[in-house]
C-alpha cells in the first residue's frame, strides 16, 4: 500500500511541475481597405511587464488570392521615449516546402505566426512595434492583418 501511495504522489507532482504555461503575448493592427501602402506601417504597442529576453513573433493574415509566397517586411522597436531599440528586415515564407499556404485557414483566411530569428531584451516599459511591407508592389493586395507576437525566454536582471 505504501508503494502506490508513493507512486502517487510521484506521478502527481511530476504532473503539476510539467504542465507549465508559456505565455505569448500578440497584438495585431488592420490594414485598412486590404491594401497594405509601404508609407502606412502596421503599428503595434506591447506593454511588456517583465525585463526579460523575448522571442518575436510575426503576424500575418492574408486571403488565398494573396499573389506571393513570401513577406518581405521591415520590423522596428521604439521605446515610450521614442528611441530605437531595434531594427530589422524579415523575408517570411508563407508556404511550404511543397508550395501549399503554411498557416492556419478559415475558408480563403490564412494566418500565419512566423517565429523570427532575433531575440530582443526589452525592459518592464511599452514599446511600439513598427511593420513597413517592403515588396515590390504598392499597395500589396490582399493582407488583412500584420503584428507582433512575444514570449518571454529568459529573465534579466534589473
Amino acid at each position: 500500500m505504501d508503494r502506490f501511495v508513493y507512486c502517487l504522489f510521484f506521478v502527481l507532482i511530476s504532473t503539476v511541475f510539467s504542465c507549465r504555461q508559456v505565455k505569448v503575448t500578440e497584438r495585431i493592427a488592420d490594414i485598412p481597405r486590404h491594401e497594405w501602402r509601404k508609407n502606412v506601417p502596421a503599428v503595434i504597442e506591447l506593454d511588456i511587464a517583465d525585463t526579460a529576453t523575448y522571442q518575436l513573433y510575426l503576424l500575418v493574415r492574408h486571403t488565398q488570392q494573396y499573389r506571393y509566397n513570401n513577406l518581405v517586411a521591415r520590423i522596428s522597436i521604439k521605446d515610450t521615449a521614442n528611441q530605437p531599440i531595434t531594427s530589422f528586415r524579415v523575408n517570411a515564407s508563407l508556404v511550404t516546402p511543397s508550395g501549399k499556404w503554411a498557416g492556419n485557414n478559415i475558408d480563403d483566411l490564412y494566418d500565419h505566426r512566423i517565429r523570427l530569428n532575433t531575440d530582443v531584451p526589452l525592459k518592464k516599459n511599452r514599446y511600439r512595434f513598427t511593420i513597413s511591407q517592403l515588396m515590390k508592389d504598392d499597395p500589396l493586395l490582399f493582407i488583412l492583418n500584420a503584428g507582433i507576437g512575444i514570449k518571454k525566454i529568459t529573465a534579466i536582471p534589473e
